[in-house]
């Protein structure tokens, strides 16, 4: 606190033969320190002339007021009881009564309502102040805290020349002096005002203001009349809340300052004051609520209720006058704009920067460097636990470290593919988008969630380099997927204990137990994703349903679980059941709390929710999360937290964990508590565990194969996370000698459950990935052309085929898809292999296919077949395939060197139209003749989810054509193609519900800041 010298004042007594104070007391409709207030009078140390209680308590409190007048009067110091009407506002009563009694103009009226208390000194130092200057019309106190008389509560009222109020003091402050010095003021309170009977009978309090804008209305008007208003500070009232009003503590009380600046001002510069209003208010508003105040944000929007001109327009009418000064003459009594905003800006920086601390403040030993303190940190060490377990446990995989980051992983759940984060997006939010011809099936929304981490991975040095930067990412995820959980872990188990060590060992224990390891060797990316995210979004629900809990958390919590339910969407239903367990057992704060997560997260991922209302099974999967083969492992084992399959630790592992998690919950007693949480979270959990391998999804699809049921680990990772977060807490309730006992032999849970893990190992299902295709294929898929390649692989029942193309898919498997766009080209395969149909190759170049691949297992009769194929030339063998190049269609010399996915037809000619974007999207020029038209490569329905647009004039497509076809007049073109997205305009709520809910999100301040708003 910075002390200023204070104005040290002599005391002027009161004259002997001066004007007549009359000190009017207000009860206010109440009589509570109304005795108080007059035994105060009777000590003063210059006593009032007369008393004169306004008594508005009406009949029923009347005759106690007038006895308590009885008991005060004396002949030395009478006092007169007045009954006024009890709906009459205090100020109108003081009004009424100075203008109806028989008073001298320059007698002085002191106001008092009940529930201040003045100093002795406090009449002869407001008198004195009078006396200084014949000038003074009106006088106040400095306002202190009726139960800390230390602490300030007003001197005098400042506004801004607008009409806004400022608190200065703050309300509050310490009283050392430092406001010793102020004497002229616009206004005063009127608690303890001391004013002529002139000016209050000329001027008088406007109703229509209420009491501080009352105030503030009085003190401008007899500014402008010649009378001065002057507080003096070291006449002390003492005040309770609702007296000495200095400040807007209401809406109401800033719209009328605003309304007082409005009237008062000029007639000439109201309308340009009325909108400086009506764009500060705005702009301050949206300030706040940048920085997340919306309460703050409410009010300051409130204040447009001031520009009311009905309002204004009579208050002056009513409240005509003579006036001596000029507006510019009091300019000097107004706050300054520019100090405004300094004090803005500065609690601004208060609230959302912590104090900094002073170097002594939280010292710490500093005999050990900080490199050591932080390889000796619980978390640090556990994070190397864990990285140290993925080193080992991968020491299977096939190909190293670097070429699976710069290549990616295949195998297992994985689907590798060279995807960037443009074919991502488009696969996320296109109509019509995937691999191979294509389709408009259901997009998963963890594509989005992909493409930008995917972008970053193409932003860094040699990221353009890179064959896969989506491959390269997912590489890096199972790389660091079990480190990152076991450090997501550790931060979120603050909320369980502050212990950490106890944190650490529960780290190790998430990250090696259960379906983690599983997660990596399988290539399960939905639950790579769910092992990091799913106990920060469980901690997050903890902390909303304590008393502590912030609007910030709820909605960050929101934004991981629908980053959790993009991936693994029957978490996101557990996390949901989670939300409104939490709302039905907590209070009305946390119950508005708990919902925002469970209405927030689903409607975040937005159209994804009309495709699972068209297909079930989409919420009971995710990428990597479904399992298309039988699972043979027993109930029990299960239940053991053992999913089976490679990267699986043996069932007594997790026996030992269910039986820490068991003993955990048996210590606790109280029902609502966090344990009673975990406990239901995992019954439900082992509910899903059980009944998964009975749940057929592929039964809702039309693809051939056997039954797809839900991957048990995703039900098995939060059973797990139960399981560790009730052993914590059973520890935690221990004491004596007991607590050190259990977690050491947690600690031990944990280290074999690593070393389990790193000693079996991920297996050898996982292998780092390569483009089978040749490097031609590979450039004119990239490039222009957009063609295809075709990959056959024979089978027991005949051969199967994938098409592979620019675009992109899934990075992991979900669910059996009808390949309906592949299979236009089914016939035409198998007439390429068997020979019986000599227009194959033509018919495979007008859907765009370049290249053809056979696996080398087909046998030498398929090989002689293609070798003797018209439009065929044999490549040389790359990857198990034998390669054949396709020619393109046409007999002109200037055709194209490859087909193209988009051709210029001319009669039996051919012309390639550049290809600049996905699933057939460019941005070009064309030059076409007399009957051209344009062809696309992509199935019949592509047409319905693309626009073409020919110097901005949108084609239609010819109607029976086996392709898309549009015709072309003569002439140089503009030629556009656009893949339009699914619901625009619910993708585009989508994205802003993304962007508000993520500023809400960020824990923007601090928490004090963030708590108290």
């Amino acid at each position: 606190m910075t002390l200023t010298t204070a104005a040290v004042l002599p005391d002027a007594p009161a004259p002997l033969n001066g004007p007549v104070v009359q000190a009017v007391v207000v009860t206010s409709g109440t009589h509570s320190g109304l005795r108080a207030l007059l035994d105060s009078l009777a000590a003063s140390a210059a006593r009032p002339d007369r008393v004169v209680v306004l008594d508005t308590s009406g009949p029923d409190g009347s005759a106690s007021a007038a006895e308590l007048v009885a008991a005060a009067t004396s002949p030395s110091f009478p006092v007169d009881h007045v009954a006024v009407d009890p709906r009459m506002p205090d100020r109108a009563a003081v009004t009424q009564w100075v203008r109806s009694a028989d008073l001298a103009d320059d007698d002085l009226v002191w106001v008092l309502p009940v529930g201040c208390v003045p100093e002795p000194q406090a009449l002869t130092r407001l008198l004195a102040a009078h006396r200084r200057s014949p000038s003074v019309g009106v006088v106040g106190p400095k306002h202190v805290d009726a139960s800390d008389p230390g602490r300030l509560r007003s001197v005098g009222i400042t506004v801004t020349r607008t009409g806004r109020v400022v608190e200065d003091p703050p309300l509050g402050e310490p009283d050392q002096g430092q406001y010793d010095l102020r004497r002229d003021v616009i206004a005063v309170p009127l608690a303890g005002l001391l004013a002529t009977v002139r000016v209050l009978r000329e001027l008088g309090w406007e109703r229509s203001f209420g009491d501080l804008g009352g105030d503030l209305d009085l003190g401008w008007r007899a500014q402008l009349a010649g009378h001065r208003v002057v507080v003096a500070p070291d006449a002390r009232l003492r005040s309770v809340a609702s007296l000495g009003l200095a400040t807007a503590t209401t809406p109401a009380r800033r719209r009328a300052a605003r309304r007082v600046a409005l009237t008062r001002a000029p007639s000439w510069q109201a309308p340009f004051l009325a909108l400086w209003v009506l764009v500060s208010s705005v702009a301050a508003g949206v300030g706040l609520l940048l920085l997340k105040r919306p309460r703050a944000a409410a009010q300051t929007f409130a204040d447009l209720g001031a520009l009311n001109p009905v309002t204004g327009v009579l208050a002056r009418v009513r409240s005509r006058g003579s006036r001596e000064l000029g507006h510019g003459d009091i300019d000097t009594l107004f706050v300054p704009g520019s100090l405004v905003v300094r004090r803005a800006l500065d609690r601004a920086h208060e609230a959302i920067v912590a104090p900094t601390r002073l170097p002594d403040e939280g010292s710490r030993d500093d005999e050990s460097s900080s490199l050591s303190r932080a390889l000796a940190h619980p978390g640090v060490l556990a994070v190397l636990a864990v990285l140290a377990v993925v080193v080992a446990a991968g020491r299977e995989i096939g190909g190293d470290l670097l070429g699976r980051l710069g290549s990616g992983v295949t195998g297992g759940e994985l689907v590798a593919s060279p995807a960037t984060s443009g074919s991502l997006w488009s696969a996320a939010f296109d109509g019509w988008h995937g691999t191979g011809l294509g389709g408009d099936g259901a997009a998963s929304p963890a594509l989005a969630l992909l493409a930008v981490p995917t972008w970053l991975v193409e932003q860094l040095p040699g990221g353009s380099d890179v064959t896969s930067p989506a491959g390269a990412l997912v590489g890096a995820l199972l790389v660091l997927a079990l480190p990152l959980a076991a450090l997501s872990a550790y931060a979120s188990s603050r909320v369980l204990t502050t212990s950490r060590a106890l944190r650490g060992v529960a780290a190790v224990l998430w990250a090696t137990t259960g379906a983690a390891g599983a997660s990596v060797a399988q290539g399960r990316l939905g639950a790579l994703v769910a092992l990091i995210l799913l106990p920060v979004v469980l901690g997050g629900i903890v902390l909303i349903a304590r008393p502590t809990g912030t609007a910030t958390g709820a909605f960050a919590t929101a934004l991981g679980a629908a980053a959790l339910g993009a991936f693994a969407p029957p978490l996101l239903a557990l996390v949901v059941l989670c939300c409104l367990g939490v709302a039905v057992v907590c209070g009305a704060e946390a119950r508005a709390r708990a919902l925002v997560p469970a209405v927030v997260a689903p409607l975040l991922l937005g159209p994804w929710l009309a495709d699972v209302a068209d297909d079930w099974a989409l919420a009971a999967t995710g990428p990597g999360l479904s399992a298309w083969s039988p699972n043979d492992t027993e109930p029990l084992a299960l239940a053991l937290l053992h999913p089976g399959g490679v990267g699986s630790t043996p069932w007594w592992v997790g026996a030992a964990v269910v039986a820490a998690g068991l003993a955990g919950l048996l210590g606790q007693r109280r029902a609502r508590s966090v344990s009673t949480g975990a406990a239901l979270l995992a019954v439900l959990s082992l509910a899903g565990v059980l009944l998964a391998p009975r749940l057929d999804l592929a039964a809702s699809t039309t693809s051939p194969g056997g039954a797809v049921t839900p991957w048990v680990g995703t039900f098995i990772l939060p059973l797990a996370l139960a399981l560790i977060a009730a052993a914590v807490l059973g520890i935690q309730s221990l004491t004596g000698r007991v607590r050190p006992a259990a977690a050491v032999a947690l600690g031990l849970v944990a280290a074999v459950s690593a070393g389990a893990l790193g000693w079996f190992g991920f297996d050898d299902r996982l292998s780092t990935w390569s483009d089978p295709r040749p490097a031609v294929a590979v450039e004119q898929a990239g490039g222009e052309l957009a063609n295809r390649t075709v990959f056959v692989t024979p089978g027991p029942s005949g051969a199967a085929y994938r098409v592979v193309g620019r675009e992109t898919g899934e990075l992991a498997r979900i669910l059996p898809q009808p390949l309906t766009g592949d299979a236009l080209i089914a016939e035409d395969v198998s007439g390429l292999l068997d020979g019986t149909r000599p227009d194959a190759g033509v018919r495979l170049a007008q859907q765009a296919v370049g290249f053809v691949a056979v696996a080398q297992g087909a046998g030498d009769e398929v090989a002689r077949t293609l070798d003797s194929a018209r439009g065929l030339s044999r490549l040389a063998s790359r990857g198990g395939y034998d390669m054949w190049r396709i020619a393109a269609v046409g007999t002109a010399t200037n055709r194209a060197v490859a087909p193209s996915r988009l051709t210029i037809v001319t009669g039996r000619d051919t012309a390639a139209v550049a290809t600049t974007g996905q699933n057939g999207a460019t941005s070009t020029t064309v030059t076409a003749r007399r009957g051209d038209v344009l062809t696309v490569a992509e199935p019949p329905r592509w047409a319905d989810h693309a626009s073409v647009k020919v110097d901005g004039r949108e084609l239609r497509a010819l109607a029976d054509a086996p392709q898309p076809t549009y015709p072309l007049t003569a002439g140089e073109h503009e030629l556009t193609i656009d893949v339009e997205p699914q619901h625009p305009w619910w993708r585009l709520l989508q994205g802003l519900a993304v962007l508000v809910v993520g500023f809400l999100a960020i824990p923007f301040g601090t928490r004090t800041f963030r708590s108290g708003r």
